[in-house]
């Protein structure tokens, strides 16, 4: 009889946990990010569907090459923007995805990249380091133009990569760095939404 109660209890408490971890690791809604008891996010994808997308405002800036853009430039087609900092492990991380992904998508799709915090010399070495073949906004620029995407971007969360769809509109978002299945996956839905 002891032992019958003893095993009852062990497997109250188990389910008991389980339950719990249950309810911690669900999301509170989709793309809610879900955190592990150690803090550590494992759902950093966000895509939105066309009618919860946040709409860029239009924005002009200095790139790191001197010259200025104009993201009126970049309606009518879907636009890669990322967030980097050279000082930054994981922006080295994802860089070569990123260069790659913009070769093989050149001439379909737009790669701007916004660098912040960083000393312009040290973003344009970085640049050259990874052979990257889109342009960058100016750090002295990038407060601005992150104002610009209505809290989708932020300069503390680094690296951040957000794909617009051809109306200039967030349809996805990835906090920390991408690979490059996820990033081709993005694009695509992104080209094929209304």
């Amino acid at each position: 009889m002891i032992r019958g109660r003893r095993l009852l209890g062990t497997v109250t408490i188990a389910v008991v946990a389980a339950g719990l971890i249950a309810v911690m690791l669900w999301p509170e809604e989709p793309g809610t990010p879900r955190a592990t008891p150690s803090g550590r996010e494992v759902d950093l994808v966000q895509q939105y569907v066309p009618s919860e997308r946040t709409q860029v405002s239009d924005f002009t800036a200095r790139l790191l090459d001197g010259s200025t853009m104009d993201s009126a430039t970049f309606r009518d087609q879907v636009t890669v923007i990322n967030v980097w900092g050279s000082w930054c492990g994981p922006c080295r991380q994802e860089a070569p995805v990123l260069s790659e992904v913009a070769r093989e998508m050149e001439g379909r799709v737009r790669f701007l990249g916004i660098n912040v915090r960083d000393s312009p010399d040290a973003a344009r070495a970085f640049e050259r380091s990874f052979d990257v073949p889109y342009p960058s906004v100016h750090p002295d620029q990038s407060a601005a133009v992150l104002l610009a995407f209505n809290g989708a971007l932020t300069s503390a969360a680094v690296p951040t990569t957000v794909v617009l769809d051809s109306s200039f509109s967030v349809a996805a978002r990835v906090l920390g760095p991408v690979d490059a299945t996820t990033l081709r996956g993005l694009v695509e839905d992104a080209e094929r939404a209304p």
